[in-house]
């Protein structure tokens, strides 16, 4: 009898012992298969998180890549002309969210690196949230005028203060232009008028652009290439219209021939802004949805 229960006592012993080496290789197995999740990118919440702005930095960086910026300046004996775009490039439309109603900034520093313009000092702007949807191929364009310049070596910088890009938040400066540009002294005995101003125009549907004229009353001139021979233009100030859109016909053929226009403007002195430029833009109207296509932008007189 004694020998049968030392015998039990003995199985006993086995079968806990077993069982609890079932217990400890269970629990390392848990330990193991959860190391190996962490191994195989199922870790924690901060690996997900640090993969997720990962990947967001590299969809802004190629949203950044698809916006092209372009600059160019027309430089008289006592003028700059800045001519300037932001367009999208890229096969999807893009949201562009700016701070507030000022959507670019300019400045122009000297051979000193002293600033001797900026666009904003003379000017206000609402402080809202705005926006531009551009879709492939669109642009912001803006053209703005310094005048009474003395002659010397300048550097423009084109700075289009986009805050946010598909609700995204846009992180330093990434659309910023700079250009060097030079004021020649005017030669001493020039027949040329020092009140007309000549624009290059775009090229594909105006080119040769002259302006005359102050105080509202302005004649612009140039060449067109556009369909039938008509063309809108209008006239604003920076904030406000104040000639709204009106057609144009050339005193020629339409597209494909280039025909000579002249336009005549009169603002009455009370739409005159104080501080600002008058901009006329002068563009053709898409046959497809009526969008303005090939706008070129015309300073008429800074104040």
């Amino acid at each position: 009898m004694k020998q049968i229960q030392k015998k039990r006592s003995g199985d006993m012993k086995k079968l806990f012992a077993m069982m609890m080496g079932v217990i400890v290789l269970t629990l390392a197995a848990c330990g193991t298969s959860g190391e190996m999740d962490e191994a195989n990118g199922e870790g924690t919440e901060a690996d997900q998180e640090q993969t997720e702005d990962q990947n967001t930095e590299k969809d802004m960086d190629a949203l950044i890549n698809q916006m092209a910026t372009d600059v160019k300046v027309k430089a008289t004996d006592d003028a700059a002309n800045f001519d300037f775009s932001l367009t999208n490039t890229g096969e999807e439309p893009v949201t562009l969210g700016f701070a507030s109603s000022q959507q670019y900034e300019v400045k122009v520093t000297n051979a000193d690196a002293e600033n001797v313009y900026t666009f904003s000092a003379d000017k206000s702007f609402t402080q809202e949230l705005t926006s531009e949807e551009l879709a492939n191929g669109k642009a912001i364009s803006a053209s703005e005028a310094w005048t009474d310049v003395e002659p010397g070596e300048y550097e423009v910088t084109v700075t289009f203060l986009v805050d946010t890009i598909n609700d995204e938040s846009v992180e330093a400066t990434p659309f910023e232009m700079t250009q060097p540009f030079t004021i020649e002294a005017a030669q001493e005995g020039t027949n040329e008028q020092a009140s007309v101003k000549e624009f290059e125009g775009d090229g594909e549907a105006f080119r040769n652009i002259t302006v005359e004229g102050e105080n509202g009353s302005y004649v612009v001139k140039g060449e067109a290439r556009v369909f039938e021979g008509a063309f809108m233009y209008s006239v604003e100030d920076g904030h406000n219209v104040v000639v709204e859109p009106e057609a144009v016909q050339v005193d020629g053929e339409g597209a494909p021939s280039w025909s000579s226009f002249e336009i005549e403007v009169s603002i009455s002195e009370d739409k005159l802004p104080e501080f600002g430029t008058v901009t006329m833009s002068i563009y053709e109207e898409s046959q497809e949805d009526g969008e303005p296509t090939h706008e070129n932008y015309i300073p008429l007189e800074s104040f």
